[in-house]
């Protein structure tokens, strides 16, 4: 898009203070015209009115003054008109309207800068400039309208954005009076990008970015500071990569400002604090083959139906499909079916129309909501057979009718389901039927943990990170039970025994103490021969506690073999020996099975 700034009105001498007081950024000439920047899925136009051109109108085609290619915008759509500062918008009997506060324009209507408006599907956004030598800083409030605004607009046009968090070189830190060195970023920025002072950090908003756009522009700015104000360090958030919600993406920004150096000025987001949880899922070798057939499914728009027991990942596999999948950048939308009431099934899947029934407004249902994206059906076995039979349809023929409506709406949608349930045995009960079965395309089966001991340790660090506490680690003793225990809950109950774990905890590491008492397992009963005091090793031919399975099982009795061999040998070496084993096995089995050495 051509820079629309010009540098006329150089007599204008009329000034408004910039908030802050007289410490803040020099005062600026009043605003003497306006931009119109219209965003639409091609990308973004702009039109300026000012005294000398003061009128425009817009359209698809000649003759209209801006034209934009949006097949919603008709020929001559709306004509805009400079008054005093603001912007007239009229519109010119548009096929689909022109809008501004949700509602549809019949007469000319004012907009103030900073106002929207909406032409069919394209925004239009006011803002007032003025001279190209001085820039606009917003305050704080105005900024973070703007900055809702823009993923207003990210949101319904499918674009993305960023946030760049801007601290001042060393020199220009030391030297410029607080907040004039950020009067020379705009330099560095487009005409479209929108800036704010949040004490000592510059705040710009970069509309119609994606990453790599907008750690071009951080860089560009980074060192637009030159030899004499030195490297800017600048932090990087990008819009659904990083979050939605405007506090997010600044706080996100900042974050990695913080992390930014001489040698790193820039630094995006997504690689800034070691401290936050990786979200990336934990698969280990028992998982290897359901994630290699994941990955190759996530190539292509098949349906999928994800079977393994309560907790152990399912909807983590599917937000997995989808990130790998053409679909990433398109709204993931889970929906739990076991609840859902079965008079609100339709009206949850289709949507329904205003009065449809008692106090109903019109609403989009889940299948229109993950349009050209996916959707995530957990617990698709709760659903009773007649909604089954709904849902089939909708997978057939690919259109949803809202309740209360006869229209049919096209909708292009990824199904991903999961169960818990014996789906053979509900197909040969018929509580499931075999149509809609056979209508998913693919089926994945999810281990679960008990056989995926491997990835027990890396998902305990994850949940003890998660909890941001001064936890920081667990004792080997501790996940010794932890590797000794079934999981019946699989990964959800492992994340909610540490999170009582991290709760009970008095230091900075997880002790056995700790953990719940059912992870524990129980004394054996005493015996006539015994003389009050426990022995310090049981037999390893005595049975392992009950409901361990066989691993577990074989695991407890290596331990009791390595630790009596510990016992009598006095050292590795010799407990080595005796065990017929290498130095470097035993050395790594005490490590794994969490074996205290005995004390000398």
């Amino acid at each position: 898009m051509a820079d629309q700034r010009h540098d006329n009105g150089r007599d204008d001498t009329s000034t408004e203070r910039l908030p802050g007081g007289g410490d803040g950024p020099p005062a600026r000439p009043r605003p003497h015209g306006v931009s119109v920047l219209f965003f639409h899925r091609g990308g973004v136009e702009a039109m300026r009115l000012d005294p000398g051109q003061p009128k425009m109108v817009v359209g698809r085609r000649a003759p209209a003054g801006l034209r934009i290619p949006d097949k919603r915008i008709s020929h001559l759509h709306a004509r805009f008109t400079l008054v005093d500062g603001h912007v007239l918008v009229e519109d010119l009997d548009s096929t689909n309207g022109t809008w501004v506060n949700c509602e549809r324009i019949t007469a000319p209507t004012m907009l103030a800068p900073g106002g929207d408006a909406i032409l069919g599907d394209v925004s239009a956004h006011v803002v007032a400039i003025g001279p190209i030598a001085t820039p606009v800083v917003l305050d704080e409030a105005t900024f973070y309208r703007e900055l809702d605004a823009e993923r207003t607009r990210a949101r319904c046009l499918r674009r993305s954005f960023a946030v760049l968090a801007v601290r001042p070189g060393e020199v220009e830190a030391a030297h410029a009076k607080a907040g004039e060195w950020a009067m020379q970023l705009p330099a560095n920025l487009r005409p479209i990008d929108r800036m704010s002072m949040w004490k000592d950090t510059a705040l710009v908003l970069v509309p119609e970015a994606d990453a790599e756009d907008a750690i071009q522009i951080a860089h560009a700015v980074a060192s637009g500071g030159g030899s004499q104000g030195g490297v800017r360090r600048v932090g990087v958030a990008v819009y659904r990569k990083n979050g939605s919600a405007p506090q997010k993406l600044i706080d996100e920004a900042c974050n990695a400002a913080d992390l930014a150096t001489l040698d790193r000025p820039v630094i995006a987001a997504s690689s800034t604090c070691s401290a936050a949880p990786d979200a990336r899922p934990i698969f280990g070798v028992a998982q290897q083959q359901v994630v290699n057939e994941a990955k190759k499914v996530a190539s292509r728009s098949l349906s999928v139906l994800i079977l393994g027991e309560s907790g152990t990942g399912k909807e983590g596999l599917a937000r997995f499909i989808h990130t790998h999948s053409e679909r990433s950048d398109r709204p993931f939308v889970p929906v739990n079916c076991g609840a859902i009431p079965s008079n609100l099934i339709e009206s949850t899947f289709f949507g329904h129309e205003k009065g449809s029934f008692t106090g109903a407004a019109q609403q989009q249902g889940c299948f229109q909501a993950a349009h050209e994206g996916t959707l995530f059906l957990d617990e698709i076995g709760e659903l009773e057979p007649e909604a089954q039979k709904k849902l089939l349809r909708v997978l057939e023929a690919r259109t949803v009718s809202p309740v209360g409506s006869t229209k049919e709406i096209p909708v292009d949608v990824r199904v991903i389901a999961a169960t818990n349930r014996n789906i053979d045995a509900m197909l040969k009960d018929g509580s499931f039927r075999e149509d809609l079965y056979y209508r998913l395309d693919i089926s994945l089966r999810i281990p679960p943990l008990r056989e995926r001991l491997d990835e027990l340790e890396r998902l305990v660090h994850r949940f003890i990170q998660e909890e941001r506490t001064i936890v920081h680690d667990i004792a080997p003793e501790a996940m010794t039970l932890l590797r000794s225990y079934r999981w019946p809950g699989n990964v959800r109950e492992l994340r909610r025994e540490i999170r009582r774990a991290v709760a009970m905890t008095e230091g900075d590491l997880i002790q056995p103490e700790d953990l719940s008492s059912h992870l524990h397992p129980a004394e054996p009963p005493a015996t006539a021969a015994d003389d009050g005091t426990a022995a310090p090793f049981r037999s390893g031919a005595e049975e392992p506690p009950a409901g361990r399975d066989l691993r577990s099982q074989l695991e407890q009795i290596e331990r009791q073999k390595i630790e009596a061999a510990l016992q009598k040998g006095n050292t590795k070496a010799k407990a080595a020996e005796q065990l017929g084993i290498s130095l470097r096995t035993l050395s790594r089995r005490i490590k794994e099975l969490g074996i205290k050495l005995p004390e000398r």
